[in-house]
């Protein structure tokens, strides 16, 4: 992944977290322990600077990262506001409803969304759905 592209990554998601949380005062981020991930917690501090939204961070290290948040999302968790997750888990989590659709949100255009006047709308509620059981693997054929 390029700085480029982290950095983008970054900033959409952060737009999205200040919108998402105006009042909060925190947010934490959830990734696993890499160098890209320190990247993260430079390009945070801007963030925090301009937003005033503390940044926390859980870096959890490679071979233990799918287990601790993929339990944090099954359990229905508060420990994450935003998780990076790897690409692995695309399909499990839109089956199970981890992803928050914004399309809305991106249609309202740029000022909408980072206007000088503060937040005018905001994505959907945060509620985080209630957890299930993944489904069983398809069965060979």
């Amino acid at each position: 992944m390029t700085r480029k592209t982290l950095a983008a990554s970054a900033a959409i998601a952060l737009v999205w977290a200040t919108q998402a949380n105006a009042q909060a005062n925190e947010l934490t981020l959830c990734w696993a322990a890499w160098d890209p991930a320190n990247a993260l917690v430079e390009l945070s501090k801007d963030f925090e600077a301009q937003s005033g939204i503390k940044m926390n961070f859980e870096f959890v290290p490679w071979p233990n990262f799918a287990d601790r948040m993929l339990n944090e999302l099954n359990s229905g968790g508060k420990l994450c506001d935003l998780m990076i997750g790897d690409s692995q888990w695309i399909g499990g989590a839109a089956e199970n409803g981890w992803y928050l659709k914004m399309n809305d949100f991106f249609d309202k255009g740029p000022t909408a969304r980072t206007g000088s006047t503060g937040p005018r709308s905001c994505p959907p509620s945060r509620k985080r759905p209630a957890a299930t059981s993944r489904p069983p693997p398809p069965s060979p054929s």
